[in-house]
């Protein structure tokens, strides 16, 4: 199978890999199911040895009260936090381990993200204080630490950077082994807070180091950028660690968890751990998602923007709550709790419209690089309801030509049959509805198109006699074409043989290259664009609609954020609105269009535009042999290599393509 060129660093599929190693796979996949159960055992078990906050404590139960929260309110605060905490560590690491179980270091990944996942909670350091189990839960304490700090020395190919950095293994363990073994945590004393806070920052700052000597030695791209997302995420936990342990430091009062401050900087820390303990995961699978690191392409955009949203929405809940029982308790003496939930579902449900809409488009911009905005209505897509004055008005209009007729009407113009009496034929003209010739963006797209095709004398290029404005209307008369569309064709009759297909992909073919030569790039190569036209005898496929052509002399963008191009034929470099485009983007969509006329089916089906648009930008090319098995080996591997996701990779022209296709 040809696909794009391939970012996944080329050593994890190498050394780490376990496929010619079956035995070592098979212990190392029954070691993680091990682990797997020994932390469903401990949390299972932890559960009904200890609760979000010891009730044993009856100060802090006062304190609770007198604050005016009650103990199912300051409950829910550590049981969410702990609960998307480890939906974000476990999901990631089930994940990986289901997709790249024959990897070694996919594992051993997979094994550090559940154990420091579990580690970092507060139901897991509750459990790592307590007299049952805390023996049970120091294991998960020291190797979840140890993890953390292992993981920025081999990250991301499984070699240890520098080399040496393996010697210290030994003491890394000795170290997390003297803070969490069961009667010996030095943290768990006050007087023995600064040591361990500087060795353990040794460690943490240390493994920073490591991180960002290997960024800067690296000469692979990916590599680099799988460093920077994980160096992104290990900030979240690394300043949740720093707030939570050096300002009671700095503010001995906020020690006190029976006193006001000392509750209030207890639930401030847990809500603002969903957050930075997240974004570790979060970034992680950012940098596997999107550098295929594994070969592992996980399609994380919607997944990632609801869930990053509901954490939020769940922190400002929580936090707006906290917030008025604690200013009402200053002002007034008392708790309003109610009012407190009141204020924060309005809070939250004002916010989650806005949210939503800017966190996609964070996230396609910033992780996959989508760069037009496909959640506002598409250039040319916006239609009037009922029928406007064009339609009236039009057959009247236009003093040269006579017998107007309606044969076609889009989402931009309509286009009608009429007799040119001074040159006896009939011609199509093509007319700008008129409820958009207000629009400048609309009025350009045609002008535009106009412009393009004067300069077109091809004859697989639609040709315009004439173009202006008469009666308010703007118009282009060109040649009439006595067929049907391409895809009206593939609607009736279904997919085509290559012998049925390759004279009409090749008259497209050679109207591209034409074109292309003369430095225009037409930008939406689709069925529904080609016209099959008889009217000089023999069938001929001609190219239309040119109002998204990208022209040579053109110094703006005329349609700024909107789309362009068709979601279900737009090459990667559009979806990424770079300003390097060329005439490869029109030979990716030419490769679409091929798959779908031989096969009857689209290459990418999604149920979302989001969706469509990351599978042109992640996703292989399928090989059309999937759905039309009869299909020679040389035309399918022609269509993926038309499809490559790089355009360095694919035809240098449309010719060569369809040559290729036999």
């Amino acid at each position: 199978m040809l696909t794009s060129k391939p970012v996944t660093p080329s050593s994890t599929s190498t050394h780490t890999s376990l496929r010619d190693r079956p035995a070592l796979q098979f212990a190392l996949r029954g070691m993680w199911f091990l682990v797997v159960a020994y932390l469903l055992y401990v949390l299972v078990a932890g559960l009904f040895h200890t609760g979000a906050i010891s009730t044993t404590n009856t100060s802090v139960i006062r304190q609770i009260a007198r604050l005016g929260l009650n103990l199912l309110t300051f409950s829910a605060i550590d049981i969410v936090s702990d609960l998307y905490i480890l939906l974000g560590y476990l999901g990631l690491a089930v994940i990986l381990f289901i997709r790249r179980s024959d990897d070694w270091f996919a594992i051993l990944l997979s094994i550090m993200i559940m154990t420091f996942g579990v580690s970092v909670t507060s139901l897991g350091n509750d459990l790592a204080a307590s007299q049952g189990l805390g023996a049970w839960m120091s294991p998960i304490m020291m190797f979840g630490q140890t993890g953390i700090v292992l993981l920025g020395w081999l990250y991301p190919d499984g070699r240890f950077y520098p080399r040496w950095l393996k010697y210290l293994l030994p003491l890394l363990l000795l170290t997390m082994i003297v803070f969490y073994w069961p009667g010996l945590p030095i943290h768990g004393n006050a007087k023995d807070m600064p040591f361990f806070l500087a060795v353990s920052m040794f460690w943490y700052l240390g493994t920073v180091a490591v991180m960002v000597a290997r960024y800067r030695s690296s000469t692979n791209l990916a590599q680099r950028q799988h460093v920077r997302w994980l160096f992104i995420g290990m900030l979240g936990p690394l300043l949740w660690f720093v707030l939570f342990n050096a300002l009671p430091l700095l503010f001995p009062n906020l020690q006190d968890e029976t006193s006001f401050a000392g509750v209030g900087f207890m639930i401030v820390i847990r809500i603002l751990s969903i957050g930075l303990f997240l974004a570790f995961p979060i970034s992680l699978t950012i940098a596997i998602a999107r550098y295929r690191l594994f070969d592992v392409d996980l399609i994380i955009n919607r997944a990632l923007v609801y869930g990053a949203l509901t954490v939020a929405l769940v922190t400002v809940f929580a936090f707006v709550l906290v917030l008025i029982n604690l200013l009402w308790t200053a002002v007034a003496g008392r708790g309003q709790a109610g009012l407190a939930m009141v204020v924060s579902a309005v809070a939250a449900g004002a916010l989650f419209q806005p949210a939503r809409k800017a966190l996609q488009r964070f996230v396609d911009r910033t992780f996959y690089h989508i760069n037009i905005d496909y959640l506002k209505t598409p250039l040319g897509r916006k239609l009037a309801g009922g029928d406007t004055d064009t339609t009236l008005a039009a057959p009247k209009l236009f003093s040269k030509y006579n017998n107007l007729a309606l044969i076609g009407k889009g989402g931009m113009a309509e286009v009608y049959r009429a007799d040119d009496c001074t040159h006896d034929r009939s011609v199509a003209i093509k007319v700008l509805l008129s409820n958009l010739a207000e629009d400048v963006q609309f009025r350009k797209r045609f002008q535009r198109e106009a412009q393009a095709l004067a300069g077109l004398e091809h004859p697989n290029i639609v040709r315009i006699y004439d173009f202006g404005i008469e009666n308010n209307l703007y118009y282009m008369v060109m040649e009439y074409l006595n067929g049907m569309s391409l895809s009206s064709a593939i609607r009736q009759n279904g997919k085509m043989d290559l012998d049925t297909a390759r004279p009409i992909l090749t008259n497209i073919a050679e109207a591209l290259d034409y074109a292309h030569q003369a430095g225009l790039v037409h930008r939406d190569i689709k069925p529904s664009n080609v016209m099959l036209d008889s009217g000089r005898g023999m069938l001929r496929a001609v190219l239309t609609d040119f109002g998204i052509v990208k022209m040579p002399t053109a110094l703006t963008n005329i349609t700024e954020s909107a789309v362009i191009g068709t979601f279900d034929y737009i090459a990667p470099e559009q979806i990424q609105a770079t300003g390097q485009l060329d005439g490869r983007a029109d030979i990716y969509a030419l490769g679409v269009m091929s798959y779908q006329v031989l096969s009857g089916a689209l290459p990418f089906k999604r149920n979302s535009p989001g969706a469509l648009l990351l599978a042109h930008m992640t996703t292989p090319p399928p090989d059309i042999r999937e759905v039309e098995p009869t299909t020679a080996q040389r035309t399918a591997r022609a269509i993926q290599q038309a499809m490559a996701k790089e355009p360095a990779n694919r035809f240098h022209t449309a010719m060569e393509f369809v040559a290729a296709l036999t």
